[in-house]
């Protein structure tokens, strides 16, 4: 069953367009993660959804009613913001149950419904305790926990994890993993950061300048992107990109000393360039070869990350396993494997298959 439906969803302002015909359907009690650069239209596409703002043209259903220009408070959405957005003055459980207190819920209820979701959070020692006095995570889980005991139908998280350190940060989206789990809840979060909608997402949705350019499973993203932006933009550290050029039917790289990469490559008459993509995973290094200097290491324990600036001054990064003891400065072979390259488009960008 769908939980939340956007057809054609638009947003101007004033003269700025900047969601362009948007249409992405979420689930029950999917993790959908939408991701991009800043500025791509994320956040403005979240509060669309949470009634904040109004879109220019298209609908927006959710469970099935249309909520296009439906108030806020009675959508069935609980928000999470990026600054916790808390009271200062108010207690942990007051926090959290501020909500029911303004719709005049019975307090045997709001008892019940803050002492669950405290126990849930971990919460429970901490519920006389001001916002001052709590954690950057502890004040996540305090706002977590005021749109948990609204019974909202969607959770929509506004870059939640971006005020915190990076051991948290790893701590927070295991908690907040595990809660949709328990929960089975339906999760529109929004970040800029691909890791997080790697290791959290069931579904991803990337973002460009107001457009959707890719929707899908994480996984399937990452290993059947269908333009440059989208491969350049999932996956830590990113794919490399290469200018490619076919002569005599072959397909080279000229900045690795005109490696062949792919025999017979007539496509398309017309092409005579075009971007050769491959992940540094993907790439190995001999020692043997003396062709390419490497500028840069880092050294991140189980594996290094080689960096070379190549003959046209381009960027390429290579992984290789610390176990090789390559050093800055050495001069190795490259060798990419034709079934792990990817092939796009010089103008449009679009994958070549």
């Amino acid at each position: 069953m769908v939980a939340v439906s956007l057809s054609k969803v638009s947003k101007n302002f004033d003269q700025t367009e900047v969601i362009r015909d948007v249409s992405i359907d979420v689930n029950q009690g999917e993790f959908c993660v939408f991701v991009g650069p800043s500025g791509c239209g994320k956040s403005t596409l979240l509060r669309l959804i949470a009634g904040l703002e109004e879109p220019t043209n298209g609908k927006i259903a959710i469970d099935g009613e249309d909520v296009t220009f439906v108030d806020p408070a009675t959508r069935g959405i609980g928000m999470v913001f990026q600054n916790y957005a808390l009271y200062p003055h108010m207690t942990v459980e007051e926090n959290m149950s501020f909500g029911l207190r303004m719709n005049n819920t019975p307090k045997p209820e709001i008892e019940k419904k803050v002492s669950e979701a405290a126990k849930m959070l971990r919460l429970s020692e901490l519920r006389k305790r001001k916002p001052a006095s709590l954690s950057g995570g502890q004040r996540q889980r305090v706002a977590i926990g005021r749109a948990l005991v609204k019974g909202a139908k969607v959770f929509l998280f506004d870059e939640p994890l971006s005020n915190l350190d990076a051991e948290l940060r790893v701590e927070m989206r295991i908690e907040i993993t595990r809660l949709h789990r328990e929960l089975g809840a339906t999760i529109i979060y929004v970040t800029h950061d691909q890791t997080e909608a790697m290791t959290m997402a069931d579904k991803i949705v990337v973002l460009r300048d107001g457009h959707v350019e890719q929707k899908g499973k994480p996984l399937d993203l990452y290993n059947n992107p269908v333009n440059k932006f989208v491969a350049g933009f999932i996956g830590s550290p990113s794919m490399n990109f290469l200018k490619g050029k076919i002569i005599k039917n072959d397909l080279i790289i000229p900045s690795l000393g005109n490696l062949i990469v792919k025999k017979n490559f007539m496509l398309n008459k017309n092409i005579s360039e075009i971007t050769v993509g491959i992940r540094p995973h993907d790439i190995s290094l001999k020692k043997s070869g003396k062709e390419h200097k490497i500028e840069f290491i880092e050294n991140l324990g189980n594996v290094s990350f080689c960096h070379f600036k190549l003959q046209d001054s381009s960027n390429l990064i290579a992984e290789s396993s610390t176990k090789l003891a390559f050093a800055s400065q050495d001069m190795v072979g490259i060798l990419l494997k034709e079934k792990d390259i990817y092939f796009f488009n010089n103008k449009s960008g679009a994958r070549i298959t």
